[in-house]
């Protein structure tokens, strides 16, 4: 997660378009086919496992600007992401007070009162109140993605800072958490991961820390969380301000139960290729079940960047591929989507989204990019593993 600064220059924008600099405007939009005409960020998606005769369609938000000020439109595919339709769409006063870094959870089991298979959307609002205190809405959808209302509101900051990029999971013991990164523990740190925890998805415990570095500056961020096949838990996210090469470089963990991570005061696993290569902003995953015990964890991220910090050949347009979750073992394979410009901005290749098809050696991917008026837009292909 980047400074204060550049969040802000995604949220200001709910009732007009973005204008962004004329470099930004004649950069190449990315590869694959628009997902809407909406100005859109923070791609999100999944493949629902627990909706009974809807399970196996795919479902995508963004969160989105228009006319309408703020919102996250949510978009179905019944032909394994061939093609997408607008089916929903998340709305709320409280969005134009700004709206930013939507994430999306089917819950795999009864939480409370939630049945198994409702869905979860959060996103970080509040950006733009003077003296703010940003907070942290859940909206629930219990008919696949059509109609969605107010559930609770798993975080509020206690302070004016930044609280950003909420993640919801459910551990084995079903408790439903709430991770995200917040700025509200400075000086002592400049930003922490933490986590609030719910046994009915309405009542949320107090924040607790889950990666709370000991140098003050590093600001852990962007955190997401997926269960392997053996039922371990892997958790990704990214370590920005560390002020040498591998500054934002996405780092990992694991843990056995998706509750207990380790000591907050460890970084984690730096994930690299065999040469040293690495993601660099806004790390995102998917696993693949495709049959082996602990199956493939699938990693993009926004820059392909060298060991010394220099851009790579196939920057914005690769994945990386973990046969073996946890051993720190990674291969290289082309992206379906390319995104050319690729670079520390909010828009291009930032925070790109991806879900397993039912043929496991495919993949969904969707990202954003502007094009060519300059607006930030979502794309989304389909390609092989």
């Amino acid at each position: 997660m980047r400074g204060a600064r550049t969040r802000s220059l995604l949220l200001c924008g709910m009732l007009a378009a973005f204008v962004f600099p004329s470099t930004s405007a004649a950069s190449p939009a990315a590869t694959g086919t628009p997902l809407s005409d909406d100005q859109s960020f923070y791609p999100t998606s999944l493949r629902l496992q627990h909706a009974g005769e809807a399970s196996g369609t795919i479902l995508a938000a963004t969160v989105s600007f228009g006319e309408d000020g703020g919102g996250a439109p949510i978009y179905e595919s019944t032909d394994e992401g061939a093609t997408f339709t607008e089916v929903g769409r998340i709305s709320d006063p409280s969005f134009g007070t700004g709206l930013c870094c939507g994430s999306m959870l089917e819950l795999p089991r009864q939480v409370g009162e939630l049945p198994e298979g409702t869905l979860l959307w959060t996103a970080s609002v509040g950006a733009d109140e003077e003296n703010r205190r940003m907070h942290l809405p859940v909206f629930q959808s219990r008919d696949q993605g059509r109609t969605w209302s107010y559930l609770s509101t798993c975080g509020t900051a206690p302070g004016d800072k930044g609280f950003w990029e909420p993640e919801l999971a459910v551990d084995a013991n079903g408790a439903l958490g709430c991770y995200f990164a917040d700025e509200n523990d400075q000086p002592a740190h400049s930003q922490v991961l933490r986590r609030t925890v719910s046994t009915d998805g309405v009542n949320w415990a107090e924040p607790e820390n889950v990666v709370a570095l000991e140098n003050p500056g590093q600001r852990p961020g962007m955190p997401v969380i997926r269960r392997l096949p053996d039922d371990r838990y892997y958790f990704s996210y990214e370590i920005c301000g560390t002020g040498d090469a591998h500054d934002c470089a996405a780092y990992f963990r694991i843990s056995e139960d998706g509750a207990n991570w380790g000591d907050p005061l460890d970084a984690g696993t730096l994930l690299t290729l065999g040469d040293g290569r690495f993601f660099a902003h806004a790390p995102k995953i998917t696993v693949i079940d495709d049959g082996t015990p602990d199956g493939k964890v699938i990693t993009v991220g926004q820059e392909l960047k060298h060991g010394d910090g220099t851009v790579a050949d196939g920057n914005g347009g690769t994945l990386f591929v973990s046969e073996e979750p946890g051993s720190g073992e990674n291969t290289q394979l082309t992206a379906p989507i390319q995104v050319p410009g690729a670079r520390n901005e909010p828009c291009p290749n930032y925070s790109s989204s991806l879900t397993p098809l039912a043929d496991t050696s495919k993949i969904l991917e969707i990202a954003t990019d502007y094009d060519d008026n300059g607006t930030c837009r979502a794309y989304y292909a389909t390609g092989a593993l």
